[in-house]
């Protein structure tokens, strides 16, 4: 099920709001971006992550078209611009299009590893059976991503 869009609530805090975007990692669990419905002070309140287990899942609040993955964890990729390249250790997908690709180069640096970085999705080309990588088919909304 696609949870971007619905209402959630977190079973340990009592937080309710709307899953505004997910987390997916090559290891652990889905962290799940809730921004809350109710204003603090006038003001939005900032998203809060959690862990997917914790969520009660509920109604849809937004509806979502649907967003296919074109690079799949796990996959090799490279960042068309700077050339950084390695695996795909994780996927960030927002509700209002907008996806971003965590990856994680295979080589140390001075005997340690090099740290994670994160590009939007548009800008990766990736190997992996069956799956294209680059930009995914049609118009999205890139120009808006937060992040």
């Amino acid at each position: 099920m696609n949870i971007l869009g619905r209402i959630a609530l977190d079973s340990i805090t009592g937080l309710k709001g709307v899953v505004t975007a997910k987390a997916e990692f090559l290891y652990g669990p889905a962290r799940i971006g809730i921004t809350p419905t109710k204003l603090h002070d006038g003001q939005p309140i900032d998203d809060v992550w959690v862990d997917e287990p914790r969520l009660k899942i509920g109604k849809v609040h937004t509806k979502v078209g649907a967003m296919p993955v074109t690079v799949a964890l796990g996959a090799t990729a490279k960042d068309k611009v700077t050339g950084f390249k390695g695996i795909v250790t994780g996927r960030y997908t927002f509700l209002n299009g907008c996806i971003r690709i965590e990856i994680t180069p295979e080589e140390l640096k001075d005997s340690k590893p090099v740290e994670p970085s994160v590009f939007d999705e548009q800008r990766i080309t990736g190997k992996e059976s069956g799956l294209p990588g680059g930009p995914r088919p049609g118009p999205t909304p890139y120009a808006t991503c937060k992040h």
